[in-house]
């Protein structure tokens, strides 16, 4: 393997290990006071209900996505700076706190984007989400925590690029410094499934195939992965797929939400932010228009 891989002393060799905190670190900062720490639950009522990590502050998908109307055409999309400032303060999200993300199946990656699209960088994603906490036999909790005071985080302005629109879709086809990927499920690349919010099965063409769950540890049948896997098992996948470095990559899912996964592992990696893209829109805002060119397997 690349030599680049040996970073000795960080976590499972990432070159940007400190935005994926194991159970353990995130248990010796809820020890520890005086440090400043939003710990952020991305999950359903009822999975949050059934147990979460004391202190974590439950959020779901409507919260912070834009609803459908003449700025979000295909719903889904994340909200605009001031909302989304707005929502991370009333989380009592700082300028200087520590975030920890966690889920129960693959969403804190999509928040852990929509934050470093903000402009928030000290954002780090739980590896193994909540299953990783239990099975370390942490106490977990079932009742919500206090509302938290407001916090006094400053968005920035959207990062150029992170969030891709469709104009860099058609840019993927024209242009060999870009290529198209699809992060879906197989039924789903194949035109065999629609999800909800989709309004024609099918894909882009010119778009390849790579499933989120690449790049986690596989888990027991029908759970999705919650564990990363290491950099040497990345590297592995991003050669196996033929993944350049140099080129800048355009991913798309149901709603820009398993995209961040794919995105999130190659971040780790070290690569260059300014060249992975999130097609926020994805196949829901693509499949709305009747004119964008689709492929169905037979």
């Amino acid at each position: 393997m690349n030599d680049s891989l040996n970073n000795e002393g960080k976590y499972k060799g990432f070159e940007r290990a400190e935005s994926l905190i194991t159970v353990t670190e995130l248990k010796k900062y809820r020890d520890t006071p005086s440090i400043d720490l939003v710990i952020i639950a991305v999950a359903n009522m009822i999975d949050y209900r059934l147990g979460h990590i004391p202190g974590s502050v439950r959020v779901w998908r409507p919260d912070y996505v834009g609803n459908i109307d003449e700025s979000y055409p295909s719903g889904g999309m994340i909200l605009s700076r001031d909302s989304f400032e707005k929502f991370a303060r009333g989380l009592g999200v700082n300028n200087d706190s520590i975030v920890v993300i966690y889920d129960h199946e693959l969403d804190a990656t999509r928040l852990w984007w929509a934050f470093y699209l903000y402009g928030k960088r000290d954002v780090r994603v739980l590896d193994g989400g909540f299953q990783a906490w239990k099975q370390a036999g942490y106490k977990t909790n079932f009742l919500a925590p206090s509302k938290p005071k407001p916090g006094n985080f400053n968005a920035t302005a959207p990062i150029s690029g992170w969030s891709a629109s469709m104009s860099d879709v058609w840019l993927c086809k024209s242009d060999q410094a870009y290529q198209l990927w699809d992060t879906r499920e197989e039924d789903e690349w194949a035109g065999q499934k629609l999800m909800w919010g989709a309004h024609r099965k099918g894909r882009i063409p010119w778009a390849k195939f790579l499933n989120w769950k690449e790049f986690k540890r596989p888990t027991v049948a029908g759970e999705n992965p919650t564990e990363f896997k290491s950099a040497v098992e990345i590297q592995k996948v991003i050669e196996e797929n033929g993944i350049d470095r140099e080129k800048n990559h355009v991913f798309y899912c149901q709603v820009g939400v398993r995209t961040t996964v794919n995105m999130f592992a190659l971040y780790l990696m070290g690569w260059d932010p300014a060249k992975l893209h999130n097609y926020d829109g994805s196949w829901a805002e693509w499949s709305y228009y009747d004119q964008n060119p689709i492929i169905i397997e037979n």
